[in-house]
């Protein structure tokens, strides 16, 4: 027998039987989800990006996972798993961010998510700023065809809902494939054989690869049927490229969250009895991170 639903206000559907606690309510009136979510973005900077040589690139490579935040947002619609899956994307991105100093290109690489996930989600107006993306990604690193490729996968997915929006991105693509190509001329990264010569995986890294990748193959094999085209090439590509080198195993952070956004952490979780204990949990979350958030400050 179906079970009987309801939609919240941010469009959650929960069961019918969910009822808001006192924590939950207490939460929304101190508006505990900025709170939260601030906290998160804190906890990042402090515990995944402060190993850089100066607090602005730590800001630059933070930026790279708020972009990465609302390319999610609106497929988990919750704040809970949205930052575990920032969470895990930072952790394989540290090691590309304080070692490497790849801060500018992380930071424009999750912008390319932010805009083609908009795209997706009718926010199509996301998709002009790509060009300007690209000329900065051209001129910061030789890795830009990469970002190329993962914005071209949209091009894949048909558009019927809105007729000459897929000929409209191909445009955009061509004139952002174009401005990486022109600055690559002047790029700060020619001559520098550094910028080229990949630095493999460590142990650790390989252990933290495997904690996320395995998840994101799984969920490409069952989810298949329900992913949107770029989603499964983007999966598949990254997972396969994250072993051969750290800046690569940060590229697939951010392409593996969107795949376990997309379907397992859809709308929270995929499952209506757990999507409530998310629910409720997560207004328990908001002071826990808070707590653990002025912990942290206080012991630097």
């Amino acid at each position: 027998m179906d079970q009987a639903i309801k939609v919240d206000k941010v469009g959650n559907v929960l069961l019918a039987t969910y009822r808001p606690d006192a924590v939950e309510r207490t939460g929304r009136r101190l508006k505990m989800e900025y709170v939260g979510m601030g906290c998160v973005f804190a906890f990042i900077w402090i515990v995944s990006f402060s190993g850089t040589a100066h607090w602005t690139e730590s800001a630059l490579a933070t930026a790279g996972t708020f972009f990465l935040f609302l390319a999610l947002k609106k497929k988990t619609r919750d704040h809970l798993v949205t930052s575990f899956l920032m969470f895990a994307a930072a952790a394989l991105a540290q090691p590309a961010v304080t070692v490497l100093l790849w801060v500018l290109p992380y930071m424009l690489f999750g912008m390319c998510a932010w805009a083609m996930e908009g795209y997706l989600e009718k926010r199509r107006n996301r998709i002009f700023t790509l060009p300007a993306v690209f000329a900065a990604l051209a001129w910061a690193t030789p890795l830009w065809p990469l970002a190329f490729a993962f914005v071209a996968a949209y091009l894949l997915e048909a558009r019927d809902d809105a007729p000459g929006l897929r000929r409209k991105l191909a445009l955009v693509v061509a004139a952002s494939g174009l401005a990486g190509a022109a600055l690559t001329v002047l790029a700060s990264w020619r001559g520098d054989p550094a910028s080229w010569t990949p630095v493999p995986l460590d142990a650790w890294h390989y252990l933290l690869l495997g904690a996320v990748a395995l998840p994101v193959l799984l969920c490409l094999v069952f989810y298949w049927r329900q992913l949107a085209w770029p989603h499964r090439v983007n999966g598949l590509l990254f997972a396969a490229a994250a072993p051969f080198g750290i800046r690569l195993l940060a590229i697939f952070g951010i392409a593996g969250s969107i795949v376990l956004a997309a379907t397992v952490f859809r709308q929270s979780v995929d499952s209506l009895r757990w999507r409530s204990a998310f629910k409720h949990a997560e207004w328990y979350y908001f002071w826990v991170i808070l707590a653990v958030v002025a912990g942290l400050l206080v012991l630097r």
